[in-house]
């Protein structure tokens, strides 16, 4: 499966589309090393590869994205066994770099997580529906861009514009993205300390002073609530949502989520689901 536009349109000087396609790569498929002169960003639906930048490679898997910033050397492959199937958006504009700070990319964070396939896989496939060209069309193709951001901006945290983020907060931000696109991995609170390059100690003083919680139970809560909507919004066996939310097996992901939750997680899906129309395949 091979799905590709590419287009001209410099209507939108604040951020606008230059080409967006979808691929189901076959094994070791791969790319590069090569130079971009825009933004690109790559969704992975399914499988899994590959990302190398600045030295460092990074493992992406079905629900996270990857960023290539201009100029940047890059290379990206599937994986061996398990080939990816990816989308992608390159674009450009005066606020390009904003959009994608608002995902939560940086040049430390180059991969975020984002669990919304469906919704991603539309912005491009209608994209793609509404190839020819007219001023309809180009306003569409921008709607569906921003539509793209806001899916991959959904789990960042909000500050206004006329807000005032004390030298302090500024930890509490950067702590709360890191959670936010590593919450999958065994990561812990020293891991979260070290990359802020902060002492543990002084760590867990701003978040009960900022957040009233500790950096652990923080954690252990953006998990819960990750988990708590995967059974409920997908189909996933529950060994694989221990995993996606950072849990190396079922019995230590079912003991926090019944200390969490009272409640197991098969019993919550399936009083949950129940609730809301969903028919449960077994």
């Amino acid at each position: 499966m091979y799905s590709y536009l590419e287009l001209k349109n410099d209507t939108f000087n604040e951020i606008n589309v230059k080409f967006c396609g979808i691929q189901e790569c076959s094994a070791n498929y791969a790319y590069g090393p090569a130079i971009r002169s825009h933004y690109l960003i790559h969704y992975c639906l399914n499988g899994k590869g590959y990302y190398h930048v600045h030295d460092k490679i990074y493992s992406v898997e079905a629900g996270q994205a990857f960023l290539i910033y201009p100029d940047d050397t890059t290379f990206y492959r599937a994986d061996e066994k398990d080939p990816w199937t990816y989308l992608w958006i390159g674009f450009d504009g005066d606020k390009a770099e904003y959009y994608c700070r608002q995902c939560g990319f940086s040049s430390i964070e180059h991969v975020i997580a984002c669990r919304l396939d469906k919704e991603i896989k539309s912005c491009v496939e209608s994209m793609i529906t509404h190839h020819q060209m007219s001023y309809s069309n180009e306003l569409f193709i921008q709607g569906q861009l921003y539509l793209f951001f806001s899916y991959l901006s959904q789990n960042q945290p909000y500050f206004h514009k006329k807000d005032t983020i004390k030298s302090n907060n500024i930890y509490i931000v950067k702590a709360i993205q890191f959670i936010q696109n590593n919450y999958q991995n065994k990561i812990s609170v020293q891991d979260l300390a070290d990359y802020l390059s902060l002492n543990r100690s002084y760590l867990s003083a701003l978040f009960k002073k900022h957040l009233k919680t500790t950096p652990q139970s923080f954690l252990l809560q953006y998990r819960m609530n990750k988990a708590r909507d995967l059974l409920v919004d997908t189909d996933l066996p529950i060994n694989q949502i221990a995993y996606s939310c950072g849990y190396a097996n079922q019995l230590a992901f079912s003991k926090a989520f019944h200390h969490t939750y009272d409640s197991s997680p098969s019993q919550y899906r399936k009083s949950n689901q129940l609730k809301n129309g969903q028919i449960l395949i077994k």
